[in-house]
């Protein structure tokens, strides 16, 4: 809910920010002339766009521990986690699977939805056999933006486990 609540209020400043420019724009055109106006929308625009923002990184293997020799995956598994609001945490495990006996080669992490105000980055994480499951653990720094400025950041962890 306070995820929400961080993106409600990011999108009520920002349209609060498009009103006030606006407002200001036409003073300007009232008062100096159409050229002035042009000119100062252009400048806002420069910037409000000169910011340039983040790429969005492939998701990397979150398992460190994997030897390079290691054989390749011949079974995968997924797990969605809520993260609240549109934002979900993907998570996608590939082992491989010989006898009954699980070796884990990679954990892959990537969070979509719509997001305002926030950012999330996998760290890290594990995976491990449990019976007919497979347990994670994975790692997210989790950012709080303002404006696109960040503010706070905290470091998330999830577990659970998912079907082989």
């Amino acid at each position: 809910m306070t995820n929400l609540l961080w993106s409600a209020l990011n999108l009520a400043l920002v349209l609060g920010l498009l009103y006030t420019s606006f407002q200001a724009t036409q003073l300007v055109r009232q008062h100096i002339g159409s050229g002035t106006a042009l000119f100062f929308v252009f400048g806002l625009l420069l910037i409000g766009c000169g910011k340039s923002t983040k790429q969005q990184i492939a998701s990397s293997n979150l398992l460190s521990h994997i030897p390079k020799d290691a054989p390749l995956g011949n079974a995968s598994s997924h797990q969605a986690i809520n993260l609240g609001g549109s934002n979900k945490l993907e998570l996608r495990a590939e082992y491989y699977q010989e006898n009954g006996k699980v070796r884990p080669r990679g954990l892959y992490a990537t969070v979509s939805g719509f997001m305002v105000g926030h950012t999330w980055q996998p760290n890290g994480g594990f995976l491990e056999q449990s019976g007919r499951h497979l347990r994670y653990h994975t790692f997210l720094t989790h950012n709080w933006n303002l404006l696109g400025v960040q503010v706070f950041t905290q470091t998330e962890e999830f577990s659970g486990a998912m079907s082989m």
